[in-house]
């Protein structure tokens, strides 16, 4: 679906749309196409007007169950439940990647975020990936103490294998679990759970850096906005109980609320999976629909 000016635009299957289902969506900035992750039946590229569909029986997909889309340069990456496919539009060349390639423990590839110089996958059970463009080699980031319930010893790097999205954004790595959010600046990890910061869950659907000092953390209690790292400052937007008919504010500087405010945030559902900016503007994706936030300035010092 689109929303342009006040106004809904949707595609079916009946407009070319090969598949309903889609997991993700990419722009291509230099050539304003649209990439679609389409879940079980490959990818699809919306261009002009028509959709070309790609799957395992006509083009180099390694799976047809697609989770993530994204593009670096030239290249298209298709994360999916039998590994990482990357598709050159300029040369029409398919590289695949799975545990024979690549560092993999797991092959399920559930998230994918692209820069001009690194690549990130989250693998479920399997940590991050990351793809250097330059060098053409893999890293793997895994859980150090290999503890599945508890994060044995705080910062010492990411918090858990089993990871739900990567977000590449000013060189900073954000990575969010099924255990709690991960931060890594190329040299240092830091952690947040629960019990120690804004996070109303670390039951982490996904996860989006909005800067190097902030990001958008979508669980299943809440919408949890890390607002400044360097003062660990959090806005957390949730309800007090699931009957409740308003939002709150929770504003807070590690696990301590400073201040909760009503607002008339009306998010259709307290089970939050995705997050998107545009602009101002923070679109929220829920279990039961979405939601529009329109960014209005500064409450007292700190960015809505």
């Amino acid at each position: 679906m689109l929303y342009h000016d006040g106004t809904w635009t949707s595609w079916t299957e009946q407009d070319g749309l090969p598949w309903n289902v889609i997991m993700g969506i990419a722009k291509d900035e230099k050539t304003g196409d649209l990439w679609l992750a389409l879940f079980g039946e490959g990818i699809a590229r919306f261009s002009g007007g028509l959709f070309q569909h790609f799957t395992q029986m006509n083009s180099g997909l390694i799976n047809d169950v697609s989770y993530g889309i994204d593009i670096q340069g030239d290249n298209v990456w298709i994360a999916s439940t039998a590994g990482i496919s990357r598709y050159n539009q300029v040369t029409g060349e398919w590289t695949v990647f799975n545990e024979k390639h690549a560092p993999m423990e797991e092959v399920w590839v559930y998230n994918v975020s692209a820069a001009e110089d690194k690549v990130y996958f989250a693998v479920w059970g399997g940590g991050i990936l990351e793809w250097d463009v330059a060098a053409e080699t893999w890293k793997d980031y895994r859980d150090p103490d290999g503890e599945m319930e508890i994060d044995l010893y705080r910062d010492d790097g990411l918090v858990h294998v089993i990871t739900t999205s990567a977000s590449y954004v000013d060189d900073i790595l954000w990575a969010s679990t099924y255990f709690g959010l991960s931060r890594y600046d190329g040299r240092n990890w830091r952690g947040y759970m629960d019990h120690d910061s804004g996070l109303p869950s670390n039951f982490i659907n996904f996860a989006l850096g909005r800067s190097s000092t902030s990001s958008y953390n979508c669980t299943d209690k809440g919408l949890a906005v890390l607002v400044d790292f360097a003062s660990d400052t959090w806005v957390t937007y949730d309800k007090a109980r699931e009957d409740d008919e308003t939002w709150s504010a929770h504003v807070m500087v590690g696990s301590e609320v400073i201040k909760t405010v009503p607002t008339n945030l009306d998010l259709p559902n307290h089970f939050t999976i995705s997050v998107a900016f545009i602009g101002d503007d923070v679109w929220i994706g829920t279990g039961h629909g979405l939601a529009r936030g329109i960014g209005r300035g500064y409450y007292e010092g700190i960015r809505n």
